[in-house]
């Protein structure tokens, strides 16, 4: 089963054709810009999102505005805490932002209850996913509560190397402080500290690693 984009979803071969025809009936296909909003505190229940292009971030945000990136979804992969209102288990809202632009297959929500319930290919897919993403959510956590500001910076940097397979990251200190949930001043200044260690340059919108042993020293 193909749609307008050509993808594949990951159960696709376990559907019937009454499943398969009413995914072609619901699902939606909506690009969006980088920075837009997709689903913010408040919003209803939108659905499982599969990433056909671009990246998304999964974050969550303090009533004092702070916020914490759980993860980031990339094409080929699902989002399942946008279904919060199918999967019982998640009783915390995220919000989801389009990190550059992105195009995304919506899934929603009253079409993926139908699926779960007759589907237990559907139904596993859905609940593994919601784990991994359980994973990243406490993950997110234990750096907040127990890294360094030095050290989840040195986190954050190395694994958007390696996601970017880059050593030169084009990133303003605001992006990385609403990614690791602390204050543009803060990161500034520490950013500033670790560039006197030489594992790091630091130029206006862009990071530079230089020495990534030093980066990963300050994780241990």
């Amino acid at each position: 089963m193909k749609n307008n984009s050509d993808f594949h979803f990951p159960f696709e071969e376990h559907l019937t054709s009454d499943e398969k025809e009413l995914i072609q009936n619901q699902v939606r296909t909506i690009r969006y810009s980088a920075g837009q909003a997709i689903r913010s505190a408040g919003d209803g229940c939108l659905g499982i999102l599969f990433v056909t292009s671009g990246v998304l971030r999964v974050y969550l945000s303090s009533e004092e505005g702070k916020e914490a990136t759980i993860s980031r979804v990339t094409a080929g992969e699902p989002c399942v805490l946008s279904a919060s209102c199918v999967l019982s288990a998640i009783t915390f809202e995220v919000q989801i932002d389009a990190e550059t632009d992105s195009e995304v297959l919506i899934l929603p929500s009253s079409c993926l209850s139908v699926l779960m319930g007759n589907n237990i290919y559907v139904e596993n897919f859905i609940y593994r996913s919601a784990t991994e993403c359980f994973s990243d959510v406490i993950g997110a956590v234990e750096r907040l509560l127990f890294f360094s500001l030095e050290q989840r910076l040195a986190s954050f940097l190395l694994d958007e190397s390696a996601r970017l397979k880059t050593s030169t990251l084009s990133l303003t200190h605001e992006q990385i402080a609403q990614s690791i949930g602390s204050a543009r001043e803060a990161v500034s200044r520490t950013l500033k500290q670790m560039a006197k260690t030489g594992c790091l340059g630091v130029l206006r919108g862009e990071i530079q690693i230089l020495d990534r042993k030093k980066l990963y020293e300050m994780v241990r």
